[in-house]
């Protein structure tokens, strides 16, 4: 599963020594509630496509406000991944876990209850700030409680399994729920899985603070502000026009901040971002890789979702079971590309993905508005197992790269890669989209936006070739950690 290397890695046992050991009834408790958070935080990003329409016509959401309830989730929770994390380990991890699953659970009553486009855009931006501790927390939680290496290992892969298989369900019980029960009805699903997190959190251990770390405030300002504004301009630029005054702005505001961030990120003690890590060509390759998969996942199952619902007249429930087969494709690839990747080395699995998922692409790309939406599940199937095999050993290179001291880090940048890259997969492909629609051509917008999607994955596949292709860089591939940032 594309969580387990960076949880493997990441985690560390704490010394238990004169600490009695929990009742097997409170370890079965807390597992069943910390699988049900990793559940829950996936399943809230995958299950709300199948909704768009739904929202569309209830609450008056066009296709701008649409990309804006997608991508805030992911942006918020990718960008408060690492400081979740720090948080538990500073104050404890069993109290911040509780208020950020009460913040979670309030946030998607509200989402539930959104009498309009902006407040369901605010709402989910709460839920995905919540929704960053549902996902760095629990591991660390119950690697705590379990004293035994061995049943540290199955928890970790356990709650990888059960991560993913929200990804896999998302869209289906997306569809039976909006299909029989109205678009509010997948939030008020969340509200129960998290009351059944809240009462498992009694059954958790609190960690040990360490008052040593400290929050990086300037840094998390900054980047979060950054990806609000880029992702301002590159939703709304087609609504306000690409040179409009506000969108111009928008973008230098960007550019401003990210500099803003960078100048911050090298003079502060603990940074967010360790700059030099950029000089690494294995740990860029990875950024790339996650990056590029996560711009076309999302960008496409938006697509996707939108083409089986308005152009070829799908229901939301038919339109869930048709989505399905890009994240089984995925899940079962991501299940074997270890296999894969030892046969053909991390430089060829990468560029066999690409390939694959390219094919894919191209074939949704030739779709016409007489398609049968079974083709549309064909060409999902086929990217999603490109997509799947160059997961994992891409997430493994980034963290093989970095030392021992810097694996938390590491993680943190490889899911901020994946939301942020995500939010901008939604952005781009659903502006040039919105695009074809006000020319009159759904099929049109749908077709350029997916030769814009392979045109960026072949762009990447050249750019993961040239950095990896140095006979002293393919070796260091096939090593489990390289010996230093240094090394290229």
């Amino acid at each position: 599963m594309a969580l387990l290397p960076l949880m493997r890695r990441i985690v560390h046992r704490p010394d238990r020594a004169g600490a009695a050991a929990p009742s097997e009834r409170r370890v079965r408790i807390a597992k069943f509630g910390m699988y049900l958070a990793g559940f829950m935080a996936v399943v809230n990003i995958s299950v709300v496509y199948l909704a768009l329409p739904s929202i569309e016509h209830a609450i008056r959401a066009d296709i701008d406000e649409q990309e804006w309830i997608l991508s805030i989730y992911p942006l918020m929770e990718g960008g408060f991944t690492l400081a979740a994390g720090t948080l538990g380990d500073l104050y404890g991890r069993k109290k911040v876990m509780t208020l950020m699953t009460w913040l979670f659970t309030l946030a998607t009553i509200a989402c539930a209850l959104a009498p309009s486009p902006l407040a369901l855009i605010v709402a989910r931006g709460f839920q995905g700030l919540g929704g960053a501790a549902l996902l760095s927390l629990p591991v660390a939680i119950l690697v705590q409680m379990l004293p035994d290496p061995a049943d540290n290992e199955d928890a970790i892969k356990n709650f990888a399994m059960v991560a993913g298989l929200g990804a896999v369900a998302g869209p289906a019980i997306g569809g039976v729920l909006v299909h029989f029960l109205g678009w509010p009805s997948i939030f008020y699903l969340s509200v129960l899985m998290s009351a059944g997190v809240l009462l498992s959190l009694p059954s958790t251990e609190e960690s040990k603070r360490d008052p040593s770390l400290r929050i990086d405030g300037i840094g998390q300002f900054l980047s979060i502000g950054s990806f609000l504004a880029i992702s301002f301009g590159l939703i709304e630029g087609n609504d306000l026009g690409w040179t409009s005054p506000v969108i111009l702005g928008a973008f230098v505001l960007s550019v401003v901040l990210i500099a803003a961030f960078l100048y911050a990120e090298s003079r502060v003690a603990q940074p967010m971002v360790h700059l030099r890590y950029f000089k690494v060509p294995r740990f860029n390759v990875s950024l790339l890789t996650i990056g590029g998969i996560n711009f076309a996942w999302y960008g496409v199952m938006l697509l996707c979702t939108l083409f089986l619902q308005n152009a070829l007249h799908q229901s939301a429930m038919a339109s869930g079971f048709y989505l399905m087969p890009s994240n089984i494709a995925f899940f079962l690839a991501n299940q074997y590309s270890s296999r894969v990747e030892r046969r053909t080395g991390a430089l060829g699995i990468i560029l066999l993905a690409f390939a694959i998922s390219i094919a894919g692409m191209a074939w949704l790309g030739v779709l016409g508005a007489s398609a049968a939406a079974w083709e549309v599940s064909a060409g999902l199937f086929i990217a999603g197992i490109g997509w799947g095999f160059a997961f994992t050993p891409a997430a493994s290179m980034g963290m093989a790269a970095a030392s021992s001291t810097d694996e938390g880090f590491a993680s943190g940048a490889e899911a901020l890669a994946r939301s942020l890259f995500g939010v901008f997969g939604i952005a781009v492909l659903g502006s040039i989209l919105a695009a074809g629609i006000s020319g009159g051509s759904f099929v049109g917008g749908l077709h350029l936006a997916l030769y814009v999607c392979i045109g960026l994955t072949v762009v990447i596949g050249i750019a993961v070739f040239l950095l990896l292709s140095r006979p002293s860089i393919r070796a260091l591939t096939r090593t489990t950690r390289g010996p230093s940032t240094s090394s290229g």
